[in-house]
This record gives structure tokens, C-alpha cells and sequence, in this order.
């Protein structure tokens, strides 16, 4: 087999040094000077490249050809094994048919009065001239209304101890690859592990305690949706409680984390861009927000969509090759880590005119400038048959 573009083995290790320093930086680097498929590393720790829609297109078909619970084995400290998002085949499509229905349009707009409620009491406490984080102030809102979603008011107002509890396993994720798991106190794997403990405790608790109540009549409550949902295509079998615990747990980390990053991103672009704040302003007006005002907000949607494209909450993304594919005309084997970038595909000049300005026009298909996306060029939320199962509820934040 013919040897996969890349830095020769010699280089392999500056080469891992500069991406530990600046990943995405390099990414671009490597991207132009190999072209879309590139590999980096050795061993058990070499991995493939694709960048770009004709060389990652594969990824998103096919997906029998992956396993995605190689890639996602760091996050299971915080997502458990049995989350759908750590699930490959069978597993993976039983308990999505169980838990999508949670997040159809209908149910998610029952929550828009409680995300504008938290957003007020949050912005309650900012006064003009004040010096603040607006950043963690935004990240606390947004955890507020994902356990809210999920747990209904009941643990509402244990809402930052959940947070506090669970982030330090968070934080293990988060840090550089590789994640050594060395059990000592002190550690960041063991910090990681009495985090799991801990936030187990509490979720738990709450499983059993619906369970014993017979639940709730909130049909927009997740959690009493898991407990009571069962599979419209098998035999009928609900989730267990290590389930629906994963589901929920899964759900608190990618809903606030990515999320409070893109809300993040989306306020800066907004105030860092002369005229964006301005035009938001004057379309959101002084009226309260509702399902059918949102669906009326062109710009707010190009700001959004702007954003999402240049700040994609998930920069890079993976699978594990369990067979050899082709991509962009090159031969890509078996057993390989083969990983995407939304972040760098997201500003390909050869795919976003003038790539790094923030222009929300480019998002309105009644401008004579619209440029349809090409297919599997925009991928904030990844696409087929494995996109973010809480992308229209992260879209509504």
C-alpha cells in the first residue's frame, strides 16, 4: 500500500508538538501543504485527515464501515457507556428511536418560555458599567435551562451544584490527548472518577424517585420521557437506569458545554462587528419571544448560522475505519482513527467567499449574493444518520 500524504516519520514528533500548541492552526497548515488527506502521527496513535466534503463525504454514508466508540472512549467518565453518542450498530439505533422523539420541534419550543426566563434573571444581575465574565455568566444560564429541560423544575434549584459536580469529569475530557488515567488522588483521573461518583449520586437518586412516583405529566420533562419511552421498532423494552442515567448525563455535558461556547462566540461576533449588534437589536425589538417570532428572524438566523460556521462547537470529529474506504482518490485502510474538521472545512476559500469575515447576508437566499453551501460543507452539528441528537434544542438556545 502506497504510504498516506503527510510529514515524513522523522518530523512526526514536532509535528505533535505544534498541534498540542495550536491543533486547528496546524490542521490549516498541514491541509495546505498535503492537500485533504493527510496523516499525522504513528502507531497506535497515527491518524488520517480529511478535510473538505469530497474527502470526509464517506463518514457520513456507510456508517457501518465505523465505530465510533474507539473515538468516544475519552468521554465515557462523563457520558457513561450506554449514551447514544458513545453507541455503535444496533445499540446505537435502539436507543436513538427512544430518545429523539424527546427533542421533536413541538416539545422543544414548551421550553422557550423557561430558556427566556433564565436569560432575564440572568441579565437581572448585570449593571451598566460593571466589569463581568460575560462568558461563564451566559455558561451558568444556559446549564440553569438544560437541567430545567431535562429535569423539569424539580432539581431546578440544584441546578449549579449538578454543574459543579459533574465538571471536573468535564474537565478531564477537555484536556490534551492523550488522557492518562492514573487513579491517585490529586490526579485529574481520579478528580474525574469522585466527579462521576458524585454526580451519579444525584441523578440516580432522581431516576428512583420518579420511577417510585410514577413520573411526571410534563410531556416536556426528557427525564420522564426516557423512564416512560420505549422502542416504537423492537420488542418494546425501555431503558434501564444505567440508560436513561447515560442519556441524561450525555445530555447535560454536550448541552451546555457546546452550547454555552457557540452562545459565547455568537455575542462576540455580534458586538465585535460594527452594525450586527445594531440590526439584531432592531429585529428582536422590545416584544417577548416565542416559537413564532423566532421562525420570523432572518438575520437573527444568519448571525447564528455565521457564527456556527466560523465557531463550530465541535471543531474536530472522528471514527474508527472498521473497513478500508476511499477518500478524495486515496486509499484510506482499516483500523485507522480517521478524523474531520468542521472548523477548518468551514473556511475553505474554495467552498465561503472571503472565509473569515463575519457576513450573516451570506446566509439570506434572498440577496443576489446567496451562494448555496455544497453539501456536507457545514457541519455544526455533523449530518446523516449520526447528527447531534440535541441540534434543533441547541439552535432554539
Amino acid at each position: 500500500m502506497a504510504r498516506l500524504p503527510g510529514p515524513p516519520l522523522w518530523q512526526q514528533g514536532l509535528t505533535g508538538l505544534r498541534m498540542r500548541r495550536d491543533l486547528l492552526g496546524e490542521i490549516v497548515k498541514l491541509h495546505e501543504r498535503y492537500g485533504p488527506v493527510f496523516a499525522t502521527g504513528a502507531g497506535p496513535l497515527k491518524y488520517v485527515w480529511l478535510i473538505g466534503p469530497d474527502a470526509h463525504r464517506q463518514l457520513f454514508v456507510d456508517i457501518e464501515r465505523f465505530s465510533w466508540r474507539e473515538v468516544t472512549k475519552p468521554v465515557m467518565v462523563v457520558d457513561g457507556e450506554t449514551a447514544v453518542v458513545v453507541s455503535d450498530g444496533e445499540d446505537h439505533e435502539r436507543r436513538r428511536r427512544i430518545v429523539q422523539p424527546a427533542f421533536n420541534i413541538r416539545r422543544i419550543e414548551r421550553h422557550i418560555p423557561l430558556m427566556v426566563e433564565e436569560v432575564r434573571r440572568t441579565l437581572a444581575g448585570w449593571t451598566a458599567g460593571d466589569h463581568l465574565n460575560a462568558y461563564e455568566e451566559l455558561r451558568a444560564c444556559i446549564r440553569r435551562i438544560v437541567i430545567r429541560a431535562l429535569f423539569g423544575d424539580r432539581l431546578s434549584d440544584r441546578a449549579d451544584e449538578l454543574g459543579d459536580r459533574l465538571q471536573p469529569a468535564l474537565d478531564f475530557v477537555d484536556r490534551p490527548l492523550p488522557h492518562v488515567k492514573i487513579n491517585v488522588p490529586g490526579t485529574p483521573w481520579h478528580r474525574a472518577r469522585v466527579a462521576r461518583r458524585r454526580t451519579d449520586k444525584l441523578v440516580f437518586a432522581e431516576i428512583a424517585a420518579r420511577r417510585r412516583d410514577g413520573g411526571t405529566d410534563d410531556e416536556s420533562d426528557v427525564l420522564s420521557w426516557l423512564l416512560a419511552a420505549s422502542d416504537p421498532e423492537g420488542d418494546g423494552a425501555r431503558l434501564s437506569d444505567q440508560e436513561v442515567r447515560d442519556q441524561v448525563v450525555s445530555l447535560i455535558a454536550a448541552g451546555y458545554e457546546t452550547t454555552s461556547a457557540a452562545v459565547g462566540w455568537t455575542v462576540w461576533a455580534a458586538l465585535a462587528n460594527p452594525g450586527v449588534w445594531e440590526q439584531l437589536r432592531a429585529e428582536v425589538g422590545d416584544q417577548s419571544i416565542d416559537a413564532d417570532r423566532l421562525r420570523t428572524m432572518a438575520y437573527l438566523d444568519g448571525v447564528v448560522s455565521e457564527s456556527l460556521r466560523l465557531w463550530p462547537p465541535g471543531a474536530v470529529a472522528g471514527r474508527h475505519l472498521l473497513q478500508p474506504i476511499d477518500a478524495a482518490g486515496v486509499r484510506i485502510p482499516a483500523g485507522v482513527i480517521a478524523l474531520y474538521s468542521p472548523y477548518v472545512t468551514q473556511r475553505l476559500p474554495e467552498l465561503w467567499p472571503d472565509p473569515l469575515a463575519f457576513r450573516p447576508a451570506r446566509w439570506d437566499n434572498g440577496v443576489p449574493s446567496y451562494v448555496e453551501p455544497v453539501p456536507l460543507s457545514y457541519l455544526p452539528f455533523g449530518a446523516g444518520p449520526r447528527r447531534c441528537l440535541g441540534f434543533a434544542f441547541a439552535l432554539t438556545e
